[in-house]
């Protein structure tokens, strides 16, 4: 299998465990929203202006609507949280027209203005299978990552305008790679039963729930070096030991102490004759996790203690979405550097509860 053909099929995986999340919000009540947009593309690249272009589409999400009687939608407005399926049309991107599935998640900043991040995957109807000049391509897969922050202002209950930055890269995971950028605005609609403004009067009690635990989870998957002279994917492993503290029963933060093996760094050190070498490095992450249902999604940065003479910035990223199920958890994951994704990892943990 080339390395295109892994990549693709861990981000179809990947794919495939956020689409869990429309079955479960259609089982709960659930909160539609339509939106029509637009905005401006503009490759990742300052070089290269002559490529921007204006995008028009629309979105539609849908989130899960908790019931009125549950604790934490009495003390607080609670994010919603959802999935989005958004297309835009682009009439002069050389990456053709943008699909977008979403991970999303929308909570109350303060009075009417809401924030918004998701994190998820594009599908683009050119890649570089199908463009002729090799220098000027800005998606080289068809699948790509996704990452969406932006803001939303209720005009009145239902009816939103919305502002986002969206980025669309796959990290250098297959070469040429510019990455694409977009500032968006919308118009938004929403559909199905609003919930009621939080009152302090008459609190349900806070239930019962683990404050601690403890989990262990293993890593695996595929990473491309950043430099010329290393061609092809290499395998990278993760072994993870976490502690978790729950603000309350969906919401949690944490830390983690990774060991992780990248088999780019390895042939990195052969491809330049370093004699120096560490069977792993060693890092930490502080992390938040939110959880919708049996998903979670879980964000995190820290620095690098232990590396080889590769690895010029000593901080990295994660960002995953998960599926628990009992004491299980799985998920895909993306490790990054400074915003440049090292690999895509496919995760199994094991979570131990605390007191």
């Amino acid at each position: 299998m080339t390395g295109g053909k892994v990549v693709r099929v861990l981000c179809m995986v990947a794919a495939g465990i956020a689409l869990v999340a429309v079955p479960q919000a259609s089982r709960a009540q659930a909160v539609w929203e339509t939106s029509l947009t637009g905005g401006y593309m503009t490759p990742n690249n300052f070089n290269m202006p002559e490529y921007s272009a204006l995008t028009v589409g629309g979105d539609v999400a849908v989130f899960q609507h908790p019931d009125d009687d549950k604790w934490w939608v009495q003390r607080r407005r609670n994010p919603l949280m959802g999935v989005k399926l958004s297309f835009a049309y682009i009439p002069k991107s050389m990456s053709g027209h943008r699909l977008g599935l979403e991970y999303l998640v929308r909570g109350p900043a303060f009075k009417r203005l809401d924030y918004h991040f998701g994190f998820g995957f594009s599908f683009y109807t050119k890649s570089k299978y199908f463009t002729h000049d090799e220098d000027n391509i800005f998606i080289t897969t068809l699948l790509s990552c996704l990452i969406d922050v932006g803001v939303d202002y209720h005009i009145t209950d239902r009816l939103t305008a919305n502002f986002s930055f969206l980025h669309s890269s796959n990290g250098l995971l297959n070469r040429p790679n510019k990455g694409l950028n977009y500032l968006q605005v919308g118009l938004g609609y929403l559909i199905g039963d609003m919930a009621k403004e939080s009152r302090r009067e008459g609190l349900l009690p806070m239930p019962e729930f683990n404050r601690t635990e403890f989990n262990i989870a293993f890593q695996g998957g595929m990473a491309m070096s950043r430099d010329m002279l290393v061609d092809g994917l290499h395998p990278c492993y993760d072994l993870s030991l976490n502690y978790q503290y729950y603000l309350d029963p969906v919401v949690a933060v944490g830390g983690t102490l990774d060991f992780w093996y990248n088999g780019t760094h390895t042939d990195f050190m052969k491809a330049y004759k370093i004699d120096y070498a560490i069977p792993c490095y060693v890092s930490a992450l502080a992390y938040l996790e939110g959880f919708w249902g049996p998903l979670s999604l879980k964000g995190g940065i820290g620095p690098v203690l232990l590396a080889s003479p590769c690895v010029y910035i000593n901080f990295y990223e994660r960002v995953g979405v998960y599926y628990n199920f009992g004491n299980n958890y799985v998920g895909v994951a993306l490790n990054a550097h400074a915003g440049m994704i090292e690999f895509i990892e496919l995760c199994y943990g094991i979570r131990i509860k605390g007191d």
